[in-house]
């Protein structure tokens, strides 16, 4: 059950990586691009903490409760 929580917050944390690393290189002058990383790093590591726990199980977070 950790695992497939583990995996699904991997990758939702990979796609909101790659998502906000194309947005920051393409729409944003080069000047400003450690300032953006620096301000998006919350959201980057926001996005997939919530998201993940949102569409858990309650066996994936509670394994002790499960017979």
């Amino acid at each position: 059950m950790l695992f497939k929580f583990a995996t699904r917050f991997m990758g939702i944390l990979a796609a909101v990586l790659i998502v906000f690393a194309l947005a920051i290189h393409f729409l944003f002058p080069a000047k400003f691009t450690i300032d953006l990383w620096i301000i998006v790093v919350p959201l980057i590591l926001g996005f997939p903490i919530v998201f993940s726990v949102l569409l858990a199980k309650d066996e994936e977070l509670n394994p002790e409760t499960v017979n």
